[in-house]
């Protein structure tokens, strides 16, 4: 199952049927146009613009990058420092926290086999009253596995300095990219 979910094998439609039965969940499937920026993106676009408009300018930002060779699977958002890499997995609203983490959780790992800096494995949440409250009700979790409070993720970024940690990062609609400075 493990070897399905990270796309290593080739996996039937009836056995992905199956597997979905076998965690009591049935599969969907969902076709979306290719030719343009998808509206499902856009809002998440968004998010990684504001992001990428805030990180310090020693930083390197990456958007839809691979996890590993021959795997499917990108990060959202990946920015690079000199002492650590931040993969940040972008969320328009929190539906289900534990796939959602597990998923984000998965792909760091996967990135950390390949590049010698630590990855810290930053969660990026539009800041509104929903994903707050959700946030809120998560906290004694979020806090074991997601230590890194959005206000410090923030100021790592904006600086060039490491979070240290994994972390939830609240993105304000207007998060707008930082102007020069002469």
């Amino acid at each position: 199952m493990s070897r399905a979910e990270r796309g290593a094998i080739d996996v039937s439609l009836t056995a992905r049927c199956q597997m979905a039965a076998g965690c009591g969940f049935e599969l969907g499937w969902k076709l979306y146009p290719v030719a343009s920026v998808r509206l499902r993106d856009s809002g998440q676009l968004g998010l990684a613009r504001a992001i990428a408009g805030q990180a310090h300018r020693s930083a390197r930002v990456r958007m839809e990058v691979p996890v590993a060779p021959r795997d499917p699977r990108a990060a959202d958002l990946v920015i690079e420092f000199a002492d650590e890499t931040l993969p940040i997995e972008i969320e328009r609203s929190l539906v289900d926290l534990q796939a959602q983490l597990r998923a984000g959780q998965l792909k760091r790992d996967a990135l950390a086999e390949h590049e010698p800096r630590p990855i810290r494995l930053i969660l990026a949440l539009p800041d509104t009253r929903a994903t707050r409250r959700v946030l809120r009700e998560m906290r004694d979790l979020l806090e074991r596995t997601m230590p890194a409070r959005s206000r410090d993720v923030w100021t790592a970024i904006r600086a060039g300095r490491p979070v240290g940690r994994d972390g939830v990062l609240l993105v304000e609609a207007g998060d707008r990219p930082r102007t020069p400075t002469a």
